[in-house]
Formats: structure tokens, sequence, C-alpha cells
């Protein structure tokens, strides 16, 4: 994973006001908080991109209605959002969410999927 791309989720996160983290929470959780996490290609394409599939899994002790705000500003926050940084282009979006089920009603959590493209800006 390509630490600029790490950085930049970072930093529209906190942009957007939204308690974030990578891979774990460290002390203590500000509701609703989000952890993330990555999955890419192996290699780039013949253009030198790469697709990086970003889940923001979000949790809280509050109601429903937080993680569903915190998931409006993300969309809304990365609609169309391009931008060029360390000679490489990336290009972020909002793909899809779903509430995951817990066993105690009261802990909720939620998934974000975001679509990430990389490629070298030549």
């Amino acid at each position: 994973m390509n630490e600029t791309v790490l950085r930049l989720i970072s930093e529209k996160l906190e942009e957007l006001g939204i308690s974030y983290a990578f891979l774990q929470w460290n002390g203590e959780p500000v509701y609703p908080y989000f952890i993330g996490e990555y999955t890419e290609e192996a290699e780039a394409d013949e253009s030198g991109g790469m697709d990086i599939g970003f889940i923001l899994t979000g949790f809280t002790r509050l109601s429903w209605l937080s993680l569903e705000e915190a998931k409006r500003k993300i969309a809304e926050g990365l609609r169309d959002y391009v931008t060029i940084r360390d000679g490489y282009g990336i290009a972020i979006y909002y793909s899809h969410s779903y509430p995951v089920p817990q066993e105690s009603d009261e802990l909720k959590r939620m998934e974000i999927h975001l679509s990430i493209k990389v490629w070298r800006n030549r």
C-alpha cells in the first residue's frame, strides 16, 4: 500500500471530523470511530494504475444514526475526489456500505467501502 494514500485518507477523514485509526484504535474511543484496512492488486495494470479497496469499519455505542451521519460525511466528502500528491494521481470515492449485526444491542458496527485508484503521475 502506498504511504501517500494512507496519509491522504487520514488527512481527509480528519478534515471531515471523523475519528479514525489505521488497523486498530488505541486509547479511549470517541464515538463513532472508524478503523481502516485495505486490499490491493498484486501488480499495477499496463497503464501503471492500481486499484485498492479500502474498508472503514465504524463503531458506536450511540445511535445507528451517528454511523449514518458519518457515512454521509464520508460519501459527500470524497465525492469526485482526485488529487496529485508525491508523484501519484489518486482518486478516492465511496463505493457502498452496510450495517453489521452484533451480538450486543449496545455496540453498533457499519462497514463503509471506498474504492481507490492510484497511478504514477508522469
